[in-house]
């Protein structure tokens, strides 16, 4: 059960906060955007038991040790929603592990299902019918809502055991879980629960999750689970947050608004929608939007000069970093002139490694914050 693959997000609709800094718990109601193609959400998994050890519930396709999920939404009907999962991590024996698998989540589930799967394997079926996979359903938050309780059961991926039990929901009111959201570190709020669930032959392990408090669906947000005959509060295991949420407006020009904004007010605004593989250089195909919201910007702005700056976490050395961030703001520029007929004078990149901070390198959060590109605008001159 250790180390699979996961994918998470908001199934039906998703809270997104619109404001020029970070906005925290308890103030005014965020607008709900409507789930649609394009809507991405990044999960960081971290795995206590290190690459490269040996347990009985490996299997092919798995990553060990810490990786990045990448999920997108990408196809929304009344039967359901389609998502492509994106994985990225290390196997069993440290070599490079990269997935791309697909899946349909069927409506009905989503409303009544009691069984969630967490996990996306290459052997699971593309549809897994009676179970959810983003967040518990409907049913049972309404059970947490009234009662304080709800019965549950999850699985990793088909391969491995089902766990079952109970969850309990922690307190009556919602917690703020903090979530970067369109590149703006927002707090949402979350729903506690705990239980300790009963897997294989009696055994026993506690259950931490917190999701987001949603009329129409939930996520979890944070999911966390410990070791055999644990107590709920014990070092866990296996941790999964979600620590990034992208999602489109109607048109890219619309999307291009805010951003011109802080262009023209502040000269610098971080961009999101912008994802590479891990590690490396290459763009995403889910960055095509973001790219063309810069494209359309551009054009309606024919005099500005932009300037793209990469920067990273602190996960890797000082010479790393500065490279790999380098690397990255020229390809996002390399694109824009190669995919959008961009001049190339009025683009430069710049690569700053991890010099740059915005958050702290300490949590999984700040890391996934730290990693961005920004756009700085030529404002010499500008009074």
């Amino acid at each position: 059960m250790r180390g699979y693959t996961n994918g998470l997000l908001g199934a039906l609709c998703v809270l997104a906060i619109l404001a020029d800094g970070p906005v925290a718990f308890g103030q005014a109601a965020a607008p709900v955007i409507p789930l649609a193609p394009g809507l991405t959400i990044v999960l960081a998994n971290h795995d206590t038991v290190p690459a490269g050890t040996t347990t009985s519930t490996i299997v092919k396709n798995i990553t060990q040790g810490d990786s990045e999920v990448v999920v997108t939404v990408t196809g929304v009907g009344a039967n359901g929603f389609d998502e492509m999962i994106s994985v990225e991590g290390v196997d069993a024996n440290r070599r490079p592990l990269q997935l791309t698998i697909r899946r349909h989540v069927r409506a009905a589930d989503l409303a009544d299902s009691r069984v969630q799967v967490l996990g996306f394997h290459t052997d699971d079926p593309p549809e897994i019918p009676n179970t959810t996979s983003l967040g518990p359903s409907l049913a049972m938050m309404r059970d947490l809502r009234t009662t304080g309780r709800a019965t549950y059961s999850v699985i990793p991926f088909l391969r491995l055991p089902t766990s079952t039990g109970t969850l309990t929901r922690v307190g009556s009111e919602p917690v703020p879980f903090p979530v970067l959201l369109n590149g703006r570190r927002v707090e949402l709020p979350a729903i506690r629960v705990t239980g300790q669930l009963k897997f294989g032959d009696n055994l026993v392990r506690p259950w931490e999750q917190y999701i987001l408090e949603h009329p129409q669906h939930p996520i979890t947000l944070r999911l966390a689970y410990g070791a055999n005959g644990t107590d709920i509060g014990s070092t866990p295991l296996f941790t999964r947050d979600v620590v990034r949420i992208d999602f489109p407006g109607q048109q890219p020009t619309q999307e291009g608004g805010a951003i011109e904004a802080s262009l023209n007010t502040s000269c610098r605004v971080e961009m999101p929608g912008i994802y590479f593989d891990v590690d490396l250089a290459t763009l995403k195909p889910v960055s095509t939007r973001a790219l063309t919201t810069i494209a359309e910007l551009l054009r309606r702005q024919p005099q500005w000069r932009i300037s793209i700056e990469g920067h990273t976490d602190n996960s890797g050395g000082d010479a790393h970093n500065r490279d790999l961030s380098t690397r990255r703001a020229a390809t996002v520029r390399a694109a824009l002139i190669r995919d959008f007929a961009i001049v190339p004078g009025r683009l430069t990149s710049a690569g700053f490694g991890a010099s740059r901070p915005v958050e702290t390198n300490d949590t999984i959060a700040g890391r996934a914050h730290n990693r961005r590109v920004e756009l700085v605008r030529d404002c010499a001159g500008k009074s």
